[in-house]
């Protein structure tokens, strides 16, 4: 697309955009969603192993000659790709009205509810198991540093529903 169609596009919406707030109605970018509610986390198992990794290879690598330096580079990249996965590669649980999408390590990952054999609620735990490739997403408040109450709820109303089964543990 051409900057002048860019511009144009950029100026039309928010025009478009004024006059809907005037009127009461949504902006534009807001009336696209469909209604999905994210429940991010955040990833520290892997970001504390490249910490540790970066921190070996400084202190195993540092009685190396001055001009040397690449062990420098080696160990700091290490810990700007844990900051990396910790600040920005969140795991996250986006739950629609017909369809939860999350992230794999190949990338995101949807599914229907046609595709879900069971969903299971316990205390620090959701674990949603798929039926053909009998895998299992476990999303828990140790390891992904999510509101696993909030993300049951959002569950309970999605098996309500999609007619999903539910299994739900309650704390005691």
């Amino acid at each position: 697309m051409s900057r002048k169609w860019e511009r144009m596009v950029q100026k039309n919406t928010k025009n478009a955009n004024k006059t809907r707030k005037k009127q009461g109605k949504p902006l534009l970018s807001e009336s696209a969603s469909d209604g999905a509610v994210t429940i991010r986390g955040r990833s520290w198992l892997l970001p504390l192993f490249l910490v540790v990794v970066g921190l070996f290879c400084f202190l195993v690598f540092r009685t190396q000659e001055q001009q040397d330096t690449l062990y420098w580079v080696t160990g700091g990249s290490y810990i700007v790709l844990a900051l990396f996965i910790f600040l920005v590669r969140r795991p996250f649980l986006k739950v629609g009205k017909d369809f939860l999408l999350t992230r794999r390590f190949a990338g995101d990952r949807r599914v229907e509810p046609s595709q879900i054999q069971e969903i299971e609620i316990s205390g620090g735990s959701v674990v949603i198991s798929l039926l053909n490739s009998k895998g299992r997403w476990v999303f828990t408040r140790l390891i992904h540093r999510m509101d696993t109450d909030q993300l049951g709820e959002k569950l309970k109303e999605f098996a309500a529903n999609n007619n999903v089964a539910l299994k739900a543990e309650t704390q005691g």
